[in-house]
């Protein structure tokens, strides 16, 4: 652990527990709550089973908001994890088009790599 900044390096194979290996992807994205508030966000990686994303708003873990666009239209999540403004969502029910989409894009992206601690388990 480096003290002065607070970050815990592990090693390569826990990353290796996912479900789905996640990829750079960085885009804007609306994320639709529950009360209707609209907010505005950045995503930071993608994955089949979800993804982080960081956002002004301050949202709760149980959270289900309506993302978009995922693989090209709305998609329904459910918040999984949030470290101060990064919120990692779950993905919940995408339709067979979407999983393609996002299996097609993810092809193409770079996969994602992180040396902090592994926060988000999609």
């Amino acid at each position: 652990m480096n003290p002065g900044l607070g970050i815990v390096e592990v090693a390569p194979h826990l990353a290796e527990r996912r479900r789905f290996r996640r990829y750079h992807y960085t885009a804007p994205v609306s994320i639709h709550c529950s009360e209707g508030l609209e907010v505005r966000g950045m995503t930071m990686e993608i994955s089949e089973g979800g993804m982080s994303l960081l956002a002004t708003a301050s949202l709760n873990v149980g959270d289900v908001a309506e993302l978009e666009p995922i693989g090209g239209e709305p998609a329904k999540a459910i918040l999984r994890r949030t470290v101060g403004k990064l919120y990692g969502f779950e993905f919940l029910g995408l339709n067979s088009l979407q999983l393609k989409r996002i299996r097609r894009m993810c092809k193409m992206l770079p996969p994602f790599q992180s040396k902090t601690l592994d926060i988000w388990k999609h």
